[in-house]
């Protein structure tokens, strides 16, 4: 997987990969962390992205997410709707050959259960629901680090409907002196414990700051 080249990357690489840097919310150049110094580029302060909560920054890009990790982040929004989907999926196709070959009425119930199985998949996993988790997937492995903070936590009423989140979390971070929100749904109950004002961590995508999660992407 190549990485797209943007204004910011050259800023942010470093051939330490032991040297800790921090995103200045100032300027939005990725810096080298010298406790008590200002952002060498641009003289703003580093101490509200130093004092977050959640401890270091994120490392360096690509990062390395465990399967649980992305299936958190990239799952349908009805399990059970899409394993149906799927089981009929696979039902019509193993149909097919036999009602070409030998029984042709199989034929007609080899297309219905591969319609209901297309269907199935397509609403329980909308298009666009794909695109956005596809959009945080991408900021958690290739993104900027951004000191945030949390401004809410809703609980979800019906998590069966939300893919199975639990919670969302909304958060806000600034890039290049840009107030930028964000929003995560999350399956994790032990985020139904936090509390708005709660400083985090947050990554984005260079070129679609818009395109943002929570590090680390779990509890």
């Amino acid at each position: 997987m190549r990485r797209a080249r943007s204004s910011l990357d050259a800023p942010y690489l470093t051939t330490e990969s032991s040297e800790l840097r921090i995103v200045c919310p100032g300027c939005g150049h990725a810096v080298p962390v010298s406790a008590g110094a200002p952002c060498m580029k641009c003289g703003a302060s580093l101490e509200a992205a130093l004092s977050a909560a959640r401890g270091p920054p994120p490392p360096l890009p690509p990062r390395r997410l465990t399967r649980a990790q992305r299936a958190a982040v990239s799952r349908p929004r009805l399990h059970k709707h899409y394993v149906l989907g799927t089981l009929a999926l696979w039902a019509g196709v193993m149909l097919l050959p036999v009602g070409l070959l030998f029984v042709r009425p199989l034929l007609l119930q080899s297309a219905i259960f591969i319609g209901m199985g297309v269907l199935f998949r397509r609403t329980s996993w909308p298009v666009a629901l794909r695109r956005e988790q596809q959009r945080q997937l991408k900021a958690l492995v290739w993104g900027l680090p951004a000191a945030a903070e949390l401004t809410r936590v809703e609980r979800q009423v019906a998590p069966s409907l939300h893919a199975g989140r639990l919670v969302r979390l909304d958060y806000v971070f600034t890039v290049h002196g840009q107030r930028v929100e964000g929003s995560l749904p999350s399956p994790h109950a032990v985020d139904l414990l936090r509390r708005p004002g709660e400083r985090v961590w947050a990554v984005y995508a260079a070129e679609d700051p818009g395109a943002s999660a929570l590090w680390p992407p779990g509890p």
